[in-house]
């Protein structure tokens, strides 16, 4: 037997459609009320907590801002050029309202970035070259001045102009620096920070390589022997002097028998005694003579005896 089944055609999906339809548009409307306005708590909580966030950003910013900056400074050049190892820097100095005083200590900090070397090369041996050296972690140079707010009757301005005057004697040389300006009294600084350019020749230096040659030790060695070479010529006429014969020397200089009476030697007057007799060279020479004299004396006086006699 056959069963009859259940026809189910496009009508019957749309009933069933529309029958769920109905279902979920039967849902009470506390429900939907309540699901939009969770959606809107949220919302309304993350722009809150924004705004908060950037309160608070504000807020940080602001202080640390009033305490690192005040007011403001204005450079006409930043860039001067040496005039007799001096350059000057023209400001305009607003101080944010009236101060107190009417002159204000400040510190000028000049702290340098980039040396300007003037130097010698190999390739630039007699035009020095300039070389922008980078500088890091360098001390600064710091000037205390007092910047006057008033004119001569005592009335005080918030803004100023001042020359400041910046020496090489005082350390200062061509080259770039950052220029920090604060108050004395409480550290606040004036302006932002500002880069400056010194123009001027520094003291040139000497890079250039040192190379050794013999070309040097060559010439010596030449002078050496043209030396020596003169050396030798001017002793030749000496040595052959010293190389002539005695005879020669002795006939140039006179015997003592052929000088004439007036330039002889005086003799000698024999002392008393018989221990200091002087005697002779040739008597030195032969002793036994002297026998001989005593003899020939003793003969003398025997024969003037004999005469007194007679």
């Amino acid at each position: 037997m056959r069963t009859a089944r259940p026809r189910t055609g496009h009508l019957s999906q749309l009933g069933a459609r529309r029958q769920r339809a109905e279902r979920s548009h039967a849902r009470p409307a506390h429900a939907h009320a309540g699901a939009a306005r969770r959606l809107d708590g949220g919302r309304r909580l993350l722009l809150a907590r924004i705004v908060a966030a950037a309160l608070a950003l504000l807020g940080a910013w602001l202080p640390a801002s009033a305490a690192h900056a005040a007011g403001t400074v204005i450079i006409a050049d930043r860039s001067p050029k040496e005039d007799d190892g001096r350059w000057k820097l023209k400001m305009t100095i607003n101080y944010g309202g009236a101060p107190h005083l009417a002159h204000i200590p400040m510190l000028f900090a000049f702290t340098p970035t980039v040396h300007y070397e003037r130097a010698l090369t190999d390739q630039s041996p007699e035009k020095p070259i300039l070389n922008k050296i980078p500088l890091q972690n360098q001390q600064g140079i710091n000037e205390s001045m007092d910047v006057g707010f008033s004119d001569g009757s005592g009335k005080i301005f918030a803004v100023t102009k001042f020359d400041f005057i910046l020496r090489r004697d005082r350390g200062f040389e061509a080259g770039e620096y950052d220029l920090v300006i604060k108050r004395a009294s409480d550290g606040v600084q004036m302006g932002q920070k500002q880069k400056i350019t010194l123009q001027g020749d520094n003291a040139i230096i000497d890079r250039r390589a040192i190379v050794f040659t013999g070309e040097k030790k060559k010439k010596d060695d030449k002078a050496d022997k043209a030396d020596k070479a003169d050396a030798e010529k001017s002793d030749g006429p000496a040595e052959e002097a010293e190389g002539e014969p005695a005879s020669d020397a002795a006939d140039a200089e006179p015997s003592s028998a052929e000088l004439p009476p007036d330039e002889a030697p005086p003799p000698v007057s024999p002392k008393q005694g018989g221990c200091g007799c002087r005697l002779a060279p040739d008597e030195a020479a032969a002793p036994f003579a002297l026998p001989l004299v005593a003899l020939g004396a003793a003969v003398a006086l025997a024969r003037r005896r004999r005469g007194r006699r007679a």
